[in-house]
């Protein structure tokens, strides 16, 4: 397994290891695993990357400004442009299509230092929490190759699992960050949702639905690079970027945390064995002295609202193409164009107030708390050929993300979350499979909601030994 970053960064300085070895390495776990997994199927040529780390191992040894991220080996969702590096949305229509500048988020993680080494899989047009698409295939699960890795920051989390990479991004609209880090155990954080036209990746850059975010192995490493993607800063010298994270306080002991907990929200339909393992998780921190307290916000009104605006943005970025070419997209993404063609300002003007009530009621409900916690998703992890679960413990879905409503509820409410490894589950004769428990903070303050999950995820450990791939 993999360093985390801070020691990463240490081994950096000291010189006990360079960037080229890291960089081996990760083309080596590539090398050895991605036939059969499948996560980054679109890859840098490998002589500019080494070109780049030689570049920054200089640059540390010399004691010259550097950014946080330097040298670390980096995938990039294969939804974000990265110039001169293929990018295909998963669509058979952008198949060829090579960018010239990177997206926003890509350009300050490539600023902060991170070397970028491929892209990772992600479906057609992001959308679903499958990751396949015609025209890179299909992503397999670390962990269980003939299961999926949920989505759509798939190849981003398998990549991640299996130590091919480092640093990660990915996107959230419904699930796509935790989704993903829940079915491949390592960690994925939708941020607060801001309003932030400077990192906006689509035609409309006051979206407040879809958000860029981090994936990574640990909470620590997911707080760096969150911080590298939301608060980018002028390079300095490793050392003083080493002392700098040193110099934070620690998070708070488990015996002072306050937290709510609810395993269904109040009838969300749910697996057993996810049940089985959150209620483990729970047990395990109230054991530490932590305040446990069954709760959950009122999310009454968070389906319409979701839903509603979900078409609305699949129709501000795809809807003129749909008029084009209908016929070379997947019948889901189809299917969130139409929902969206259909609305009227009366439909759409009712979700942002139903939305609205939504943040009120949760951001009132958390302010009692350090964290809300829940499952980060209803199922397993499930077989590659299934398209998307139709029902869950005999609990018939209504559409294809109904098994996704404890993650896009958070979405719908603007809250920070940040889904953890919290154990594993069998399914059936499976190997264990990871299951994730969703933290959700107080909006705006995602620190320290990252304080609450290193807590946690610290306590948890023991339920979610590593793994050799």
């Amino acid at each position: 397994m993999l360093p985390p970053i801070r020691r990463l960064l240490a081994d950096f300085a000291s010189g006990r290891l360079e960037p080229t070895e890291l960089l081996a390495r990760c083309h080596g776990a590539i090398d050895r695993l991605d036939p059969s997994l499948n996560a980054l199927p679109t890859r840098r040529d490998r002589a500019a990357c080494v070109d780049e780390a030689e570049r920054t191992g200089r640059a540390i040894a010399a004691g010259e400004p550097v950014g946080p991220l330097a040298g670390l080996p980096y995938v990039a969702k294969d939804s974000f442009d990265t110039a001169g590096l293929r990018t295909t949305l998963g669509s058979p229509i952008f198949a060829d299509r090579v960018p010239a500048a990177d997206a926003p988020g890509v350009a300050r993680l490539r600023a902060g230092g991170a070397v970028l080494i491929a892209k990772s899989n992600t479906p057609e047009f992001a959308a679903g929490s499958q990751t396949f698409n015609p025209v890179l295939g299909a992503t397999r699960n670390p962990h269980d190759a003939t299961r999926t890795v949920g989505g759509s920051s798939g190849g981003a989390a398998a990549a991640l699992a299996a130590g091919m990479a480092v640093v990660a991004d990915g996107s959230d609209l419904a699930a796509s960050l935790r989704n993903p880090a829940s079915f491949c155990g390592v960690v994925g954080m939708r941020p607060s949702t801001r309003l932030d036209p400077t990192l906006a990746d689509g035609p409309n850059g006051f979206d407040l639905m879809s958000t860029v975010g981090p994936l990574a192995r640990c909470v620590d490493d997911c707080r760096l690079v969150r911080t590298a993607l939301f608060e980018p800063a002028a390079p300095r010298p490793l050392r003083a970027w080493l002392a700098a994270m040193d110099a934070r306080p620690h998070p708070p002991e488990p015996r002072a945390l306050r937290l709510a907990y609810s395993a269904d929200c109040g009838g969300v339909p749910l697996a057993a064995p996810v049940r089985a393992t959150f209620e483990r998780a729970i047990d395990t921190l109230r054991a530490t002295g932590a305040t446990l307290v069954e709760a959950h916000p009122d999310f009454s009104g968070a389906d319409e609202a979701f839903l509603t605006l979900r078409g609305l943005y699949f129709v501000e970025w795809l809807g003129e193409l749909y008029a084009t070419e209908r016929a070379r997209m997947k019948d889901t993404v189809v299917w969130n164009i139409e929902q969206g063609l259909a609305l009227d300002a009366a439909a759409i003007a009712r979700a942002q107030r139903l939305r609205t009530q939504v943040f009120r009621r949760v951001a009132a409900f958390v302010r009692g708390f350090d964290a809300f916690l829940l499952p980060t998703v209803q199922v397993l992890p499930f077989p590659l050929d299934v398209p998307y679960p139709t029902a869950i413990d005999g609990v018939p879905l209504v559409n294809y993300i109904d098994w996704l409503k404890t993650c896009y509820w958070i979405s719908a409410s603007g809250h920070p979350a940040v889904s953890i490894p919290c154990g594993r589950a069998r399914d059936g004769d499976s190997p264990p499979l990871p299951v994730g428990l969703q933290l959700v903070g107080r909006w705006g303050r995602d620190d320290a909601l990252l304080d609450v999950a290193e807590t946690v995820e610290s306590v948890l450990a023991p339920l979610d030994p590593p793994v050799a791939f």
